[in-house]
């Protein structure tokens, strides 16, 4: 073994050093603003592959070559059987490292990666397991979301140093009932996984970020002991919950390239980090167009009874009842509400087909397709959008599997039809989302609608369930995640490639109607003919509860980080005197549904007139810049116009005054302007001496406020 000379890049973030010592290749990576290195020692490589009776562990790369050109520094060397090729690029012009890998199999034998491990270290503690002095009040923060949906209200996704040293990783584990409460969950695990990481070293913060459109790839946070003491370990890349699966078999003279890694360090704490994360997916095309204007929904789901029958016995037979309960006449009553509302589309929620997921219009008790829509729009000013369960959830229900081709149905690997108990029908086959049978008859029917008229297409209950073994759907055998993802997305493909002004929501194409997020939020967002909008985390149903149990605080970390679209539709029935529900769902959520008449009629005249606020400000909601001060405070900025709205909350029991102070240019708007003064309370107004704004209102408990600043025209 021999050492080899240094190699060193720089740019104005970062200087990066590279040096083979024996048979390690030691990195170190200084923050050039404070000369501190985030990384510093040997990279860590590690391979565990199964042979045919054990699993074998390579821990470092063998015949090592280093080379660097044009600021680009690249490390080749063999892991096991293993071809890596490493790069690490520092951009002259860019103020960040990239980091990619690819694997070969150079072998003539197919590799199974149990997993692995490649990821910069750096030593945290003393050799007894101390944290180091110097890192104390180290933070370390997942991006996008600091709190989860799932997350009980005292957990957060942020840990000190300490805390990483003492609390177990956990791991995202899901079944084919994923949706269900009895679905999915989260196991010991010695790692931890995010789309990234934010690490805060004084007034200074590392953000380490994944970036993977070809397969889910997650940035990974692990901690590992070392003769120096606990090293922390980061970047790179490796296999988190199974993820990703192109890294589980390499076949014989395959490669595989991995995603991107960037690091980038900023001025501040996880918030920074998440506008530069935000800043990556809107560099990758993951941003909303610049003409974003989703129509405001009605959903008639909460005020009508089809959804929420219910019986305290078992009455024969599968249950009919649309004809009763989702009549013509009773979604024009729901159409008249929406115009009250000030809502854009009548949302039909299930009901509108002839059983559960069939995509076949309910003409028996709708009356006809294109005269509905017609009658909706002439008489109410609405156009029609469509709430869609896809073949797991429809599976699932049962109720309408006989009208799918029987050649769709899920096979095992022997060839049976593969069945489920489903709800109350017994046991039912099961439609195969990625099976060519199915694609194009859904399609058919879903073109069907869109040919008469209606704008926006819900794709729920699409979650993946286990796979599927019949060779003739045109899937891949077995059926696995990736495939299943890319069936999603080739429906709403095929959707748009007839109708591309059409919106399409897109439930979690792996968790499909639940609180989770298992892909990364950006996930084949932004691709040619994909979806349009995210779901809001099934935060539907309970809105206020989810408040105050802090479940929605998931919105707030998510707009932090992401411009991938989110849409919600909220139940306004549980909603207080302060229109709480509207306003913090309208803030978070750039495509809003709402419904539900209060039976407060002051409370529902309240969400009426918040609605007609909304309307005249919805361009800052739908395709404003998403900037938070705190949970409490949000700012949605239009920086071409130089003016902003700021919704404030009050999220506590007690009446307090609320105060945001906005820096103008930190925001993007120009201080040198004239501004139309909002009312404040004491210790608000403009501060010329430091280009800020401070707004500052007495708010009730559990309250909103809403304000909007802006500049008077050039000129004034």
């Amino acid at each position: 073994m021999s050492n080899s000379l240094p190699i060193v890049c720089e740019n104005s973030a970062f200087k990066l050093s590279v040096q083979q010592v024996e048979q390690d290749v030691h990195i170190q990576l200084a923050d050039k603003a404070t000369d501190f290195a985030w990384a510093d020692g040997p990279y860590r490589y590690t391979a565990s592959i199964l042979a045919e009776d054990c699993q074998i562990v390579y821990r470092s790369l063998k015949g090592l070559n280093l080379t660097e050109e044009a600021g680009q520094i690249t490390i080749r060397g063999k892991l096991g059987p293993l071809d890596v090729s490493h790069v690490l690029a520092l951009p002259a012009v860019r103020p960040h490292l990239d980091e990619t890998f690819t694997f070969q199999n150079v072998s003539a034998d197919a590799i199974r990666l149990e997993d692995l491990v490649c990821s910069f270290q750096r030593v945290v503690t003393n050799r007894i397991g101390e944290i180091l002095p110097d890192l104390s009040s180290d933070v370390v923060t997942a991006i996008p979301f600091r709190h989860r949906s799932e997350d009980p209200i005292e957990i957060d996704n942020e840990f000190t140093l300490s805390q990483l040293l003492t609390l177990p990783g956990r791991e995202l584990h899901i079944t084919e009932l994923v949706p269900l409460h009895t679905g999915h969950g989260y196991m010991l695990a010695d790692r931890r996984c995010s789309e990234g990481w934010s690490w805060q070293h004084r007034d200074r913060t590392l953000g380490v970020f994944k970036f993977n459109q070809a397969a889910m790839e997650f940035s990974l946070l692990s901690l590992a002991p070392s003769a120096a003491g606990v090293v922390l370990q980061f970047g790179g890349a490796g296999l988190g919950r199974k993820e990703p699966e192109s890294l589980h078999e390499i076949g014989p003279g395959e490669s595989v390239s991995l995603g991107l890694t960037r690091l980038v360090s900023v001025a501040g704490t996880y918030v920074e980090a998440s506008y530069a994360f935000r800043d990556l997916l809107d560099e990758n095309g993951c941003r909303f167009p610049d003409n974003f204007n989703p129509p405001v929904h009605w959903n008639e789901l909460y005020d009508n009874w089809e959804y929420d029958l219910g019986t305290a016995g078992f009455p024969p037979g599968k249950r009919q009842t649309r004809h009763l309960t989702y009549t013509r006449t009773q979604m024009l009553e729901e159409a008249a509400k929406a115009k009250a509302y000030s809502c854009e589309s009548l949302y039909l929620d299930p009901g509108w087909d002839t059983d559960f997921g069939t995509f076949l219009w309910a003409d028996e008790w709708l009356g006809d397709r294109r005269s509905f829509i017609q009658q909706v729009w002439d008489e109410y000013g609405l156009y029609v959008s469509l709430h869609c369960p896809l073949a797991t959830w429809m599976a699932f229900d049962g109720r309408s599997v006989a009208h799918w081709p029987a050649d769709s149905y899920r096979k095992d690997a022997a060839g049976n039809v593969i069945t489920i108990d489903s709800f109350g029908l017994g046991k039912t086959p099961m439609p195969c989302l990625g099976s060519r049978q199915y694609l194009d008859e859904a399609e058919k029917r879903l073109l069907d609608h869109c040919r008469d008229g209606v704008v926006y297409l819900m794709f729920d209950g699409n979650w993946y369930n286990d796979g599927c073994w019949d060779p003739n759907h045109g899937h891949p055998v077995p059926y696995r995640r990736e495939d299943h993802v890319r069936a999603n997305v080739e429906l709403a493909q095929r959707i748009h490639a007839h109708y591309p002004d059409v919106l399409i929501e897109m439930h979690d194409m792996v968790a499909g109607g639940s609180v989770l997020r298992y892909t990364p939020v950006y996930y084949k967002y932004g691709l040619s003919g994909s979806y349009d909008e995210n779901w809001g985390f099934e935060l539907m149903w309970r809105p206020m509860e989810d408040i105050l149990t802090g479940r929605a605080r998931a919105l707030y970390y998510y707009n932090l980080a992401c411009n991938v679209p989110v849409y919600l539709h909220v139940d306004l029935r549980g909603d207080n005197e302060h229109a709480l529900i509207f306003w913090w769902y309208a803030s978070t959520c750039r495509h809003l549904g709402i419904g539900g008449t209060h039976d407060n009629p002051q409370i529902a005249g309240l969400h009426q007139q918040s609605m007609k606020r909304y309307r005249e400000l919805e361009r800052y909601f739908k395709r404003g810049d998403f900037y938070g001060l705190g949970e409490h405070v949000h700012l949605h900025v239009l920086p071409n116009e130089n003016s902003l709205v700021i919704n404030l909350f009050n999220l506590s029991d007690d009446t307090t005054t609320v105060r945001a102070t906005i820096n103008f240019v930190d925001v993007g708007l120009d201080p040198d302007r004239w501004y139309i003064t909002p009312f404040t309370y004491s210790g608000g107004g403009f501060n010329r001496n430091d280009g800020t704004y401070t707004a500052s209102r007495l708010m009730a408990p559990w309250s909103a406020q809403v304000i909007e600043l802006r500049a008077l025209e050039p000129g004034a």
